[in-house]
């Protein structure tokens, strides 16, 4: 079965190692993509498990609730293949910077919420609401706006490439992190917690002015028109993909894991451990730090040895994190915290590459599009799953199999270490003796 065609086949991944000559354009290119890159970052982290557990206390939700809500990004991961809508699209810049900016403005909307002199239970619903809305907006239309950005990097730069543009966005959203977390500490403890909304909601707004402009310089590349594809063709030929479906079941493992406990750590940081904001932003860019200190070597160790072996060296890492995390106590998470950060400067890009090295370049778009949807209602529902436990410890009054004093975010990790554990031995004994296909290309 043949290839699909896509608007931008060679766009879909990266620039082929044979390209000797690229057009001038893919330097810059690349350079506004790791400025776009980092004030993307800088937007994600004000809706961050930890702000967007201000807010949701703030508000006066439960810690169950605003799990799920957490999830939500998981949630939007599942509408990723509307996407396939626009694979076919000669031209997708200006549908991904409008929706870029619509979702943008939703997630500034966060901040304003609190402040509205409205009914709790309206505020709840407002914020479920914006949040949902971003969350998929965000994830329609990341597949295409990864083949878009992606197409000006060679592929035997994917890692390396990767690697810097985390390490600049980590840097540069160290102070971010720590002036949002300094002016929420200030306000709240002056009683005008509220003032620091509606700062954090103008940032949002200017961040996203910003992402705005930096998308509008970045030059498609398009190629000559092909053969349109029907969205039902695309989703046949890759769920009938071999290796796709023999990659899925990693992706939704590795949801389950971190969806059953990152969506619940914010609450847990700031009422059982009492971390201030100022702290949590210090964790934070110690974590950020520690990753960006990795990406590069993470990046070469996987260029040079493969993605299989560096994600194996990754799930590792971060199964002695959670292990550590079984034990209360702030010293036990932030051993936890450091083993997350360097663990994930190469599960990110690792799992998308594992994609690239494996499924056909003209595939690729659909691929990323069905690989997030389930990957995606995975973790959505693994939090939902998760929640009623989380209720039911605090309910004893953080007792569990008659146990007093733990946690319930205690009992998530190690449920966590054991599907890591799984998703090591799926890595190595089925993903690995997987055939390549990014060598046929």
């Amino acid at each position: 079965m043949k290839d699909l065609k896509t608007a931008v086949p060679e766009a879909s991944a990266s620039c082929t190692e044979n390209d000797a000559r690229e057009p001038e354009y893919y330097k810059t290119n690349r350079l506004l993509y790791i400025i776009e890159a980092a004030v993307e970052y800088f937007i994600a982290l004000f809706v961050g498990s930890a702000y967007l557990a201000k807010l949701t206390t703030s508000i006066g939700m439960s810690d169950g609730l605003t799990g799920v809500l957490s999830s939500f990004i998981s949630l939007g991961f599942g509408f990723q293949l509307l996407a396939l809508f626009l694979s076919g699209k000669k031209k997708i810049k200006r549908t991904i910077i409008l929706m870029h900016l619509i979702n943008q403005l939703s997630f500034s909307m966060l901040y304003l919420i609190p402040v509205f002199d409205i009914p709790s239970g309206v505020k709840t619903v407002m914020f479920a609401a914006f949040l949902l809305m971003g969350e998929v907006l965000q994830n329609v239309i990341y597949s295409p706006k990864m083949t878009w950005l992606m197409s000006s990097v060679r592929n035997n730069d994917r890692g390396s490439f990767t690697a810097k543009k985390e390490i600049v966005s980590l840097i540069s959203g160290v102070i971010i992190s720590f002036g949002m977390g300094a002016v929420i500490d200030y306000f709240e403890a002056a009683g005008e917690l509220n003032v620091a909304f509606i700062i954090g909601g103008i940032t949002l707004f200017a961040l996203t002015v910003i992402h705005t402009a930096l998308l509008f310089g970045i030059k498609e590349r398009v190629e000559e028109k092909e053969e349109s594809v029907s969205v039902k063709l695309q989703i046949k030929e890759a769920v009938t993909d071999k290796n796709l479906m023999k990659l899925i079941p990693l992706f939704m493992l590795w949801n389950i894991a971190h969806y059953i406990t990152t969506p619940f750590y914010g609450t847990y940081l700031q009422k059982e451990l009492a971390f201030s904001m100022s702290a949590i932003a210090l964790l934070s860019a110690v974590g950020a730090l520690a990753r960006a200190l990795c990406s590069i070597p993470m990046g070469k160790f996987a260029d040079r040895f493969s993605f299989v072996n560096m994600l194996t060296v990754c799930y590792t890492i971060v199964l002695i994190g959670y292990i550590f995390n079984i034990f209360a106590g702030g010293v036990f998470y932030i051993v936890y915290s450091l083993c997350h950060a360097i663990a994930m400067a190469g599960i990110n890009s690792g799992t998308v590459n594992l994609v690239y090295d494996y499924v056909g370049r003209s595939k690729r778009t659909g691929t990323l599009a069905i690989k997030n949807t389930v990957a995606g209602f995975t973790g959505f529902f693994a939090t939902l799953a998760a929640r009623p436990l989380v209720d039911y410890i605090q309910g004893e009054g953080n007792r569990f199999l008659g146990i007093d004093g733990v946690y319930a975010q205690q009992v998530l990790s190690s449920f966590a270490a054991v599907i890591v554990v799984i998703i090591i031995l799926y890595l190595n004994f089925v993903v690995r003796k997987m055939e390549k296909r990014i060598d046929k290309e």
